[in-house]
């Protein structure tokens, strides 16, 4: 920068806000990377979820035990399993080195004096022999001086947007949780509600007949699909099929209630409640076990 570039070529203030420019573009650049990350590793999880609940029934498991192709899918879902919490980690980074440059940019062009003088004081930039500016001698602490002295109004504006973009990504990201949250919570109230529903009628028809009825005795239908399940009511057994994944229980897990009686001469009806051999989907159903048992409420875990 010579004089006589002053007022034509790169002045100290033209090039702040170059910079400023270019830092803006590489904080979108992460911000893009961010939100295609997170796409993918949605459509990721749900395959992976989809492809274990393949293999966690009896055709699959034996696919997976006498097919290579199979084995080797199967290593292939581990794997990626193993490497989603790494991704949701590289989510996190992503977004944080977004928000800081585009942060950086903004206090740039805001403050484009300032800002030069911040990177001559990091030595980032260099004063060509020539130039003319006030204290360009000046230390980095002199700097940060300098510049904490602006009026507070100059600095409002640029960091009211960087806030209100920082509480909308974290607001948007609550209210995804939140539903997603609340969608879980319907989907097993509503197991209950049906399980619970066909325990009564099973008792109701027993109490009055001694003996257990199916679905035509019952007078209940032997399928039923809502958005959350395929329900299924097979002699004297009810079933529930997941149709989407739950947080981390897959799609395709399977509880179920088998009705039966016990004794000779009084006879007894007994059921047997039986949850997905999958841990996170006990975790999220753990009432189910409970269901239909008096004073029990037919209610579930919060997740």
């Amino acid at each position: 920068m010579t004089e006589g570039q002053k007022n034509t070529g790169l002045t100290p203030v033209r090039t702040a806000r170059l910079i400023a420019c270019v830092i803006a573009l590489v904080g979108m650049v992460f911000l893009f990377l961010e939100r295609l990350l997170s796409a993918v590793l949605v459509m990721a999880s749900d395959g992976v979820k989809l492809g274990l609940a393949r293999y966690n029934n009896f055709t699959g498991r034996f696919a997976s035990q006498n097919f290579a192709e199979d084995k080797q899918l199967l290593s292939l879902l581990k794997e990626v399993q193993g490497l989603l919490p790494s991704a949701e980690s590289a989510l996190t980074v992503f977004m944080v080195v977004a928000i800081v440059l585009l942060v950086i940019a903004v206090i740039g062009l805001a403050l484009p004096r300032q800002f030069v003088h911040v990177l001559v004081a990091l030595k980032l930039l260099k004063w060509q022999s020539g130039e003319v500016v006030e204290d360009s001698s000046a230390n980095i602490r002199e700097v940060l001086d300098r510049v904490g002295n602006v009026p507070l109004k100059k600095l409002a504006v640029p960091f009211a947007v960087i806030l209100a973009i920082v509480v909308a990504v974290f607001a948007i990201r609550t209210c995804q949780q939140s539903s997603a949250e609340n969608s879980v919570t319907e989907a097993f109230a509503e197991l209950n509600a049906q399980a619970g529903d066909y325990i009564a009628a099973q008792k109701a028809y027993f109490s009055k007949n001694k003996a257990l009825g199916n679905a035509k005795a019952l007078q209940m239908s032997d399928s039923v699909v809502t958005d959350y399940f395929i329900y299924r009511l097979k002699g004297t057994r009810f079933s529930a099929e997941s149709r989407a994944p739950f947080a981390n229980c897959p799609a395709g897990s399977k509880w179920s209630v088998h009705s039966n009686t016990k004794g000779f001469f009084e006879k007894e009806i007994t059921f047997f409640r039986m949850l997905p051999k999958d841990t996170a989907c006990v975790k999220l159903s753990i009432e189910f076990k409970n269901v239909g048992r008096n004073g029990v409420p037919q209610k579930p875990e919060k997740p």
